[in-house]
């Protein structure tokens, strides 16, 4: 049978229509979760928490992992922007900034991976990966892939910058629409950049603060493997998190 000439051109206009976040019609879901996450990024909580980072590293891909030390940090973000003070290295006061530190310095997890995955006017896609659970919460998992130069941030490395493609997978509250993990991978550096791979892995949680709840990252880990071979891994805890009172004597700095 043959369709309507109207029909049929409008059927071809839609085959061709270059936009990566066309969702069918039974995935309204994830257009939820976009608005939601969204907003939750464009209104981040102020909020002041002890932060306890446990760096180790390994000269090859074995499973052995040495202790390197253990920074610990008076964390406090306002929006995207944080600073790190009353920082302690292996116990004992570090009277330098935290960009001194010798070693891989994180400064993603804690929500700045959310926009570039969810924000329209980016080029990453994201495919359906079906339902699954953490703990008693039930979640939907996403795969979304971002090519190099995306809206991610890039990494540096002495006097070299690189913006490779992203790919991993976010974890959504069916319940909330809300982000609840994400796992994110960045290769395919250049052959003459320190980096060779940097995995990130991002948890959030309701946490009380004062009498209201709020969703709050809880902690992040980093894999980092170099271009020489030696690895680096870095677990990183936020507790105790409480109300952020300004100060002047506080200099933000983007992360």
């Amino acid at each position: 049978m043959r369709l309507p000439l109207l029909l049929l051109s409008a059927a071809a206009q839609l085959m061709v229509l270059p936009h990566p976040f066309r969702e069918s019609d039974d995935d309204s879901r994830l257009a939820r979760a976009r608005r939601v996450n969204l907003a939750y990024a464009a209104n981040m909580p102020s909020f002041v928490a002890d932060e306890t980072a446990r760096r180790y590293t390994s000269k090859s891909k074995s499973a052995k992992w040495q202790p390197l030390d253990t920074i610990q940090t008076e964390i406090t973000f306002a929006g995207t922007r944080a600073v790190r003070r009353q920082i302690r290295r292996n116990g004992k006061p570090w009277e330098r900034a935290f960009e001194a530190l010798p070693g891989f310095k994180w400064y993603g997890g804690f929500g700045t991976e959310i926009k570039p995955v969810f924000d329209p006017q980016c080029p990453t896609i994201i495919t359906y990966g079906g339902p699954t659970k953490a703990g008693e919460k039930e979640l939907l998992k996403y795969a979304f892939n971002s090519p190099a130069n995306g809206c991610f941030s890039p990494f540096y490395a002495d006097d070299q910058q690189s913006n490779p493609p992203r790919n991993g997978h976010v974890f959504i509250d069916d319940a909330s629409g809300n982000v609840i993990r994400l796992e994110e991978e960045a290769n395919g550096f250049p052959a003459d950049f320190d980096l060779a791979q940097r995995n990130e892995e991002v948890s959030w949680d309701y946490v009380i603060i004062g009498s209201a709840s709020h969703l709050l990252p809880v902690a992040a880990n980093f894999v980092i493997l170099y271009s020489s071979g030696a690895r680096t891994r870095i677990e990183v805890e936020y507790k105790n998190h409480r109300h952020f009172e300004a100060s002047s004597d506080i200099t933000f700095h983007e992360e």
